[in-house]
This record gives structure tokens, sequence and C-alpha cells, in this order.
């Protein structure tokens, strides 16, 4: 589903603030949807999304407008949406450059001085002026907040940045109710009227807890929260709950050096004072990925929630429907020419290996699942089959999560003798991660799984197909 596309720069800016009456579109007139997204948006209807985007994402007009159609299309279908905008990533370097401006040793806020302040203002007037412009442009209608909404007075020990002491949530949702898109910026304002530094990360996060938000989505770089793996490299942290993110505040690399990027390290800090104050989900990802994370099974970036939900429970009877779902959208996956790395099976012989089935759920959704067979004429062997991790995630710890849960429950009973065959390169390093190996020397019924699975591979891919242990 392509939803989002670049476009040309445009010249010429619009005024700062609502659409006109004659240039706003029809709420009653909803785009069509494909099938497959239907649940997604109908879970969300009349929930509020607080995104915050920064950066990159404010940096051009194309990635302005890349953010704002994402958003167009979930205000059509019913979802309420607050946009913070944040600091170009090139005007920052002018604020290091020009104003000596620096990051706090402790709370990493940046250090605005007080003759930064006009200019700052200006930017921030600039943004509202070219994303109310761009709004009227794709037909959007959209309403940009006065600073005054944003309560501010001044941190002590933080030159020009302010913290916040109270918001004007009915202005915000009187625009919110009139279906339209509210627009706020980084920056609040004193009860003298002084224009305060605000960070928008952290202006959102305080939003969506006093509006009692569903989602709050930190547009970043990158999609999520990536960590050292086990075997070298990076992979990314898909899901992670408080403990989970409290912890990996404190966790340092080799260096010495915060595991957390530094650039991550504010939106992390956001995250854990959103959940804290009782915002269900936080995600974090890149703004040209906007709806993926929101619209698909599993997401493309790092979702953090207060507490956990995924679970690890045996196939029901009333599970088959989304089973085979997923059996089937994983046969897209294939090699170069053209074979599924996940073996076809027919909805009954799905159905027959029910009992030794296992599947990973997230909220209620189903975003993994296994099997498990008996090896004729070994009675401790067990060979693992249809390993399927919904998709955009098949690297990340979803698998490893699954894979290490259907172990234990396969060895309490009684399977001392492990088994997985693939040919995917992305199903070998979740194999890895979790301690499979290739053995030199294959064993009589080794020796004659692999053969039999190497039977519907191109004779120039078979080499690729190789057994792990476990």
């Amino acid at each position: 589903m392509h939803l989002l596309y670049p476009v040309a720069e445009r010249a010429e800016l619009g005024t700062i603030g609502s659409m006109s009456e004659a240039n706003r579109p029809s709420h009653s007139e909803e785009a069509p949807l494909p099938p497959y997204y239907t649940p997604y948006y109908a879970q969300f209807r009349g929930q509020t999304f607080v995104i915050q985007a920064e950066d990159q994402a404010v940096d051009t007009t194309p990635s302005m407008r890349t953010v704002l159609e994402g958003i167009q299309d979930l205000l059509r279908h019913g979802i309420r949406v607050v946009l913070v905008f944040g600091k170009p990533a090139r005007f920052l370097e002018e604020l290091q450059s020009q104003y000596s401006v620096r990051r706090h040793p402790e709370t990493n806020r940046l250090l605005i001085p007080e003759n930064a302040l006009p200019r700052l203002a200006e930017q921030r007037g600039r943004i509202a002026q070219a994303l109310a412009s761009l709004s009227e442009t794709i037909g959007m209608a959209a309403t940009v907040l006065p600073v005054s909404v944003v309560r501010a007075e001044r941190r002590i020990g933080h030159q020009s940045t302010g913290v916040i002491t109270g918001l004007e949530l009915e202005a915000i949702r009187q625009v919110l109710d009139r279906g339209e898109l509210a627009i706020l910026g980084f920056g609040g304002q004193t009860d003298r009227g002084e224009f305060l530094h605000i960070p928008s990360v952290g202006l959102a996060a305080d939003l969506a807890v006093a509006l009692g938000a569903q989602k709050l989505l930190l547009l970043a770089q990158t999609d999520g929260i990536w960590i050292p793996s086990r075997k070298g490299g990076q992979q990314q942290l898909s899901f992670a709950d408080l403990e989970e993110l409290l912890c990996l505040l404190t966790r340092h690399r080799p260096d010495g050096s915060s595991l957390v990027a530094p650039e991550l390290a504010p939106k992390v800090h956001a995250a854990i004072r959103a959940v804290a104050g009782g915002v269900p989900q936080v995600h974090i990802v890149s703004y040209s990925r906007l709806l993926e994370e929101v619209l698909t099974r599993t997401g493309v970036g790092t979702m953090i929630e207060r507490l956990q939900s995924h679970h690890v429970e045996y196939a029901r009877p009333e599970d088959l429907d989304e089973i085979h779902r997923l059996h089937t959208e994983a046969l897209r996956y294939t090699t170069a020419r053209g074979t599924s790395f996940v073996k076809p099976l027919e909805r009954a012989e799905l159905e027959r290996l029910l009992p030794w089935t296992l599947l990973l759920t997230h909220r209620g959704v189903l975003i993994g699942k296994l099997h498990g067979q008996e090896v004729l004429g070994v009675p401790d062997a067990l060979y693992i089959g249809g390993f399927v991790v919904g998709e955009n995630h098949q690297d990340s710890q979803q698998g490893q999560l699954l894979l290490s849960e259907a172990l234990e429950r396969f060895r309490q009973r009684g399977y001392r003798h492990l088994a997985a065959i693939t040919a995917s390169p992305r199903a070998k390093r979740a194999f890895e991660r979790i301690g499979g190996q290739t053995p030199e020397t294959l064993s009589d019924w080794q020796e004659h799984l692999l053969t039999e699975a190497r039977k519907r591979y191109h004779p120039q891919e078979q080499a690729d197909v190789e057994l792990f242990v476990f």
C-alpha cells in the first residue's frame, strides 16, 4: 500500500491558521479502504493520536508533505490528530554554531540563550506557516494554534528553556471536534507574555497524557530503537515495556557510551513520561513510515507500553482462520527462483497440526506461529516447521521470543533433539541468535529430513537449505 510520496518544493507559502470553509474537505467523504487495513482504522476511530515531528521530518517541503499526507489518511477515517512540530536539523546546527547552544549535562535539554529567542520564534512561525500552507494544498482542514496555548516558566539552570505549567486543552479539543488537524509548535509563553523554548518532544508527551491520547508517535530518522545483538551488529527493539525502557537507559556500550543513541534519548525519556502518565502506546518510527507502524499487523518501529502483552500459547480450533491467513501471507517471501521459504500447506494440514502449533500474539493480534512434528522412529526428536513472523519484523526479537518459548515448551514434553530446516537468511539469523547450530555430521533422521526438504528447491538453491539443531 503506497500512501506517501515526495513532491516538488513549493516556492510560496500560505498564511498561518485554519483553512477557509470553502476549501475545507467534507468529512463525510472517506477514501475507500483496502479490506486488509479496515480493522486497523476501525480499531482507532474516535481516538486521539499525538504525533511529534522534528529534524528531517520538518527540514524540507517534501518531508513535511509526507507527514501531512499520512495524517490526512488518519483524519479521513475518524482518528483525531494533534501534530507537534520541532526544530529542523539544519536549524539546530545554526543554533549551535551561531548561538553556542549546547545540551545540559544532566537533563540533556537544549540550553537556549536569551539572545536566540527571537530567531527561535521566527523559525517556529516559518514552520507553522509552511505546515498550514501544505495542509491547504492537499485539501486537509488544519488549524495552527498560538504559542499561548502552552503556558510555561523558566527552568532554573536552563537559561531560556522552560517547563510547561499548563495547557489550554479546550482550544485544542475544539479543533479536534471539528475534525481538523491541530498543529502546535515547540515553545511556550509565560504569564508575562514572554516566549520560551519548550522542546517539542516533551510537549508532545505532556499533551498525549493530558488529552488521554491512545497513541503518541515520535517520528525519528530511523525505524525505532536499535540495540546490539548477541552475535554482533545491531537489531531492532520491536517492543518494550516501561521497565525495559528504564533499564535500557542505564546500559552502556563497551566504549562507555550510552546504549541509546544521543538523538533518541529525548524520545525515550518522552516515551517513559507518556506511558507512565497513562498513554497506552508510544511508537518511535521513521517519519516516512508513519502509517506502516499504525496500520500493519506488527508495525515497523519500536512500540512501548506500560506492561507488555505478548503471549505464546498452543493453538485452538478457533485460531485456524488466522493461522491460515498468516501462513498464506508468508508465501510471498521467496528465493530468487520463486520458491517460498515456508513450505506451502493446505488448510486441512494446518488444522491437523493444531495440537502442535504455538502462536505468538500481541494485544490479541497473531504475529507469529510455528509447529512441531514428531520424527518417525525417533521418539525424542521433533522437527520444527511453519516458522512465520508477521510482516516487517522477520529480523526482530519477536521471532526469538517465539522460538525460545517453543523450544522450552517442546523440551518440557520430553523432546531432547529439536531441529529446524530453512533457506531463509532471516530465519537462519533467528535460529543462530537462540543458539541454533548447523552440525558438521548429520544423523540418519536429520539427513532424511534435509534431503526431503531440499526437493522443492531448484538444484542451484539446494545448498542454501540448512538444518539447525537446538
